[in-house]
């Protein structure tokens, strides 16, 4: 048979049941195949390690049984003996596409990402008309930043089936990593389309609207979010940041409120509608919620740096010296806060100590 169908075997062909697809007619299931299947379908787990156990007695080299079994360890979460009676069957019929398909599985989840990705190649050298492996290979990349191959493999997997809505997700995320937002969008819709109340692709869409400047688009998406799931904070967070860019502060502030409502043990929401107050000149609100985000994560340099500020705008002196030694103390020395915080602190300094002269 012609190698760039597959399987390149000596003795391949209509009567091999190597498992390959250019290997003729495929050859029918086994029955046994086909009672574990149905046994998996039922979740009758003990009752498909039995049947394995009992073949296996019988025919020791029967690769279906250690191939069951694997699936059963996977189901179970025991990667590593489904990977172990997965290389068995391998062992016993080295051409079967789905047993390398499975084991590359059981790599991923044990993030042996290197096997996993031999495996899933292999396994389109002997079905190279298996979309799942393109789709599966293609997530491996695209969670290890490697987006040109990601968009590749999920676009030979959408060739493949057009109809399989997660890889046009995960190649409109590998887009939207190179900084390719009008095409992710076009995948995103593709999604859309067909689920146009699937809130996580519209997380998604709205962000790239938002990366490309389409800030009323990117509202409509989270709005429709946030209807659907009122109690998306993530939603919610990032609304009300595009409310901030907009200079729409006091929505941006119901927002944050909301977000603070329903977790107050994250100092960034806090800091955020700091900042939404302090542009409505409201420093007395701003320097609480900068404390507060202090005192959640004394490591928020720009939190210490904004109150510090407003302290100063409102004349607490005293309350802004504290800040700015705290921002000093904890900041890089030679970032742009550390530096200003130095000259803020001799100025203030140099003024109390001409008022206790007086």
């Amino acid at each position: 048979m012609n190698q760039d169908n597959g399987c390149n075997e000596a003795g391949c062909g209509s009567s091999c049941d190597c498992g390959c697809s250019g290997c003729g007619p495929v050859v029918e299931e086994s029955q046994f195949s086909k009672d574990m299947q149905a046994l998996y379908d039922a979740g009758k787990t003990a009752d498909m390690l039995a049947a394995c156990s009992k073949l296996l007695a019988a025919e020791p080299d029967n690769s279906e049984g250690y191939f069951w079994r694997g699936v059963v360890a996977a189901v179970a979460g025991n990667f590593e003996q489904a990977i172990a009676d997965y290389s068995k069957a391998i062992e016993l019929n080295s051409c079967k596409a789905v047993y390398y398909s499975y084991r590359g599985s059981a790599y991923a989840m044990l993030e042996d990402i290197k096997n996993a990705v031999m495996d899933y190649s292999q396994a389109m050298f002997y079905d190279p008309k298996d979309w799942m492996n393109y789709a599966n290979r293609g997530v491996l990349y695209l969670n290890n930043s490697m987006f040109e191959h990601a968009i590749d493999d999920l676009s030979k997997a959408l060739e493949l089936e057009p109809a399989d809505m997660a890889s046009y997700v995960n190649r409109g995320d590998a887009f939207a990593a190179r900084n390719l937002y009008s095409t992710a969008i076009a995948d995103y819709n593709k999604v859309i389309e067909r689920f146009p109340e699937e809130p996580t692709v519209l997380i998604k869409r709205g962000q790239a609207y938002y990366e490309i400047g389409l800030i009323e688009e990117a509202l409509a998406d989270y709005n429709k979010v946030i209807e659907l799931e009122p109690e998306n904070m993530q939603a919610i967070a990032i609304r009300a940041s595009i409310y901030m860019g907009q200079e729409r502060t006091s929505e941006a502030v119901a927002d944050f409120t909301r977000v603070i409502e329903a977790d107050s043990s994250d100092d960034r929401p806090y800091f955020f509608r700091g900042i939404a107050y302090a542009a409505q000149k409201n420093f007395d609100a701003a320097i609480a919620d900068f404390t507060h985000a202090v005192e959640l994560n004394p490591d928020n340099v720009l939190a210490y740096h904004n109150k510090a500020l407003c302290c100063e705008l409102q004349q607490r002196t005293a309350e802004a010296i504290i800040a700015y030694k705290e921002l000093i103390m904890r900041a890089k020395p030679e970032s742009p806060e550390a530096a200003h915080a130095k000259e803020r602190l001799q100025a203030l300094e140099q003024e109390a100590d001409g008022t206790q002269l007086q």
